[in-house]
């Protein structure tokens, strides 16, 4: 595959974890919703937990393809380094992000933390996405 065909299968990945991560959040506000514990923490929660797991993936797209750039530029130390790097940046931002949001006690925990649980299953589902 080519540079450009690589960049649009991962926008079309990213258009399928943010589309079930919006799936998951109308899922948590219905939810809450019943159980009548829906409020503008729950809101604020669920919000900050999808677009934290969106972003996660976003951030991790666009360094993949800068170290895929330096490793073929003849530079596979600098490009393992830079994902090693991007992969701590990224969960050290989550984990203050969601302390924040937890410590602030404007987010409810629970519709902050399971956007982020189901994830991995969303990443998982866009695979059956991805053109072979």
């Amino acid at each position: 595959m080519n540079e450009r065909s690589d960049k649009q299968q991962t926008l079309r990945e990213l258009a399928v974890v943010a589309a079930g991560e919006l799936l998951v959040l109308g899922l948590i506000y219905g939810a809450f919703a019943a159980l009548g514990k829906l409020d503008g923490k729950v809101l604020l929660g669920g919000a900050l937990g999808a677009v934290t797991a969106i972003l996660n993936y976003f951030l991790m797209a666009v360094t993949i393809y800068a170290a895929a750039a330096k490793a073929e530029a003849g530079d596979p130390v600098r490009a393992k380094r830079l994902v090693s790097l991007s992969m701590l940046g990224r969960f050290a931002l989550m984990i203050a992000l969601l302390v924040i949001g937890a410590k602030s006690g404007a987010c409810n925990v629970i519709a902050m933390v399971i956007p982020l649980a189901v994830f991995r299953l969303l990443i998982f589902g866009a695979e059956f996405f991805r053109k072979k």
